[in-house]
């Protein structure tokens, strides 16, 4: 296995690919894993004229994440990381994705349908709780209407729950975060959404795919500890960047 690692005061950064650093971890040692994974949309991010996102880092997404893998093995890579999460989780997994069309007929993995759905790999496992994202977008509705939610799949009964003062419901509204340092940012509300509720101060909260390092970020404001893998060399500098951002303010309160 070929990764790294840096810690810090309230966790650890593994710089490597989540299928091999996940084994590694004990079994039951996380208490909740919050993650999204890259989509598999068959499309190129730098395509995209308008985006908000600068030319460079849409370029270093695509080298360390193939947007464009045959669905079939995507899926089974989905698989695999979704059950070294529930041997490392002893509670929920909160797993974000979205209903996609296929771009192009490569990718058509099931007959009869461009269409794919999270279910068609997420069947195997426990789900407790299908909660639905509003991004309050508008989008581009010029093909077909446009899909302005996406899925937050709660996997697995909770061992921890208090929702009493956050009263919660699985119909969440809030816009996405708009970030120049990433292609994709969690918005820090869908992160405490997922683990205020299921955890406690000092518990463990995990993260495979950590991006721009969102869910080490709200981890650390709510005194939690975390565990973050990110194999791609320069987002997993800028996840340790906003760490020790974070960890500062802290200190300074």
């Amino acid at each position: 296995m070929s990764f790294t690692k840096k810690d810090f005061k309230y966790g650890t950064m593994y710089l490597g690919d989540c299928l091999e650093v996940l084994p590694s971890l004990d079994r039951n040692s996380v208490e909740v894993a919050v993650t999204s994974p890259p989509y598999n949309l068959c499309k190129r991010y730098s395509d995209y004229k308008h985006s908000k996102t600068s030319t460079s880092m849409t370029e270093k997404y695509e080298k360390w994440y193939s947007d464009d893998l045959p669905e079939w093995q995507y899926q089974g890579q989905q698989q695999a990381m979704m059950f070294e999460l529930i041997r490392v989780c002893r509670s929920s997994i909160f797993y974000n994705h979205k209903v996609r069309f296929a771009w192009h007929n490569r990718n058509i993995y099931r007959t009869n349908s461009n269409l794919h759905h999270p279910m068609h790999w997420l069947h195997k496992f426990p789900i407790w709780c299908e909660i639905i994202w509003d991004r309050c977008g508008i989008g581009n509705p010029s093909r077909r209407y446009h899909i302005q939610e996406e899925r937050i799949y709660q996997i697995q009964k909770p061992k921890k729950w208090d929702n009493k003062d956050l009263k919660l419901t699985n119909i969440w509204r809030f816009p996405p975060s708009r970030n120049e340092g990433h292609v994709c940012t969690f918005p820090e509300k869908l992160v405490e959404n997922c683990i205020l509720p299921t955890t406690e101060e000092e518990d463990l909260i995990l993260d495979p795919y950590m991006g721009s390092g969102t869910t080490a970020v709200v981890a650390v404001k709510h005194n939690r500890r975390f565990i973050g893998i990110e194999r791609d060399p320069e987002y997993f500098d800028l996840c340790c960047k906003n760490i020790e951002k974070a960890i500062k303010q802290k200190e300074e309160q």
